[in-house]
């Protein structure tokens, strides 16, 4: 769990790039004391992942697509038809323990969802680097830094503002009180990406019937079929036109084979 501050040259020493290593079909979770995902990632190419986060006595939240975790340049929710590029006036990372930066955040809608929604919209952040953090779970040295995201103006509402942890070792950020949680960490090979989603499902669902139908539909060749299909089509598309801003909810052929397999659809009760 995390216990300890650890100073820079410490965490430089320690850190290994493991987010650098994954291979497409490679996840990580990061688990709580009752091995129950906190969140966790899957890599579907060089430039994208799908990431998910848990939610405490639920389901865990939609899974989003993304090139990066701390502060994103591409930015993707299929459930939301949310499709974004971002770009920032000054480089997140660039901030100190200590310090603070306000940036302005530029997000390009790719599409707009209407005719009269602004393609671009600016939207001001305060971010703020409050520690940096070195510990050790299930083995791994985890290396990390605890940060602040504000609104520029009183009264903002936006889901990108509140404390969060970056753990820059798998390059995952989850909220800080899930963070304060991290207990053991897990890494795999799902078939593909809503493989994953159903493996992140099964091990968080509080419905005994879905989670024991997500289980064994995960068992069956039928299943495994549509995995594949999925990793060969929509995660093979979004591996290479992520980056370019496509996503594969645009195309029928390709939504109907990731709805097909969309656990919430082999499990509908």
């Amino acid at each position: 769990m995390i216990t300890r501050f650890a100073p820079f040259a410490l965490i430089a020493f320690i850190c290994t790039p493991v987010a650098a290593q994954e291979a497409p079909g490679d996840y990580i979770l990061l688990l709580d004391e009752q091995n129950r995902p906190l969140a966790g990632s899957y890599r579907i190419g060089p430039d994208v992942k799908m990431t998910i986060q848990g939610r405490e006595d639920g389901l865990p939240r939609n899974p989003v697509y993304l090139d990066r975790a701390f502060f994103p340049t591409r930015e993707a929710e299929m459930l939301a038809f949310y499709n974004a590029r971002h770009a920032y006036s000054s480089d997140p990372a660039a901030i100190d323990v200590g310090g603070e930066m306000r940036i302005v955040d530029t997000e390009t809608l790719q599409p707009p969802l209407f005719e009269d929604q602004k393609p671009e919209r600016e939207k001001a952040l305060k971010v703020k680097i409050s520690a940096r953090l070195a510990f050790e779970v299930s083995g791994y040295k985890l290396v990390g830094k605890a940060y602040t995201v504000e609104g520029a103006e009183l009264g903002d509402e936006d889901r990108r503002l509140g404390d969060f942890f970056h753990v820059e070792t798998f390059d995952i950020v989850l909220p800080a009180p899930a963070a304060r949680k991290i207990a053991a960490l897990e890494t795999g090979k799902a078939l593909s990406s809503s493989d994953f989603e159903a493996l992140f499902v099964e091990r968080t669902s509080p419905i005994p019937d879905f989670t024991k139908c997500v289980s064994e539909k995960r068992k069956t060749p039928d299943y495994k079929a549509l995995a594949e299909k999925q990793r060969a089509l929509v995660d093979a598309f979004l591996a290479k036109n992520f980056p370019a801003g496509q996503a594969f909810w645009g195309d029928t052929a390709l939504y109907e084979a990731n709805f097909a397999m969309n656990i919430y659809s082999l499990c509908p009760n």
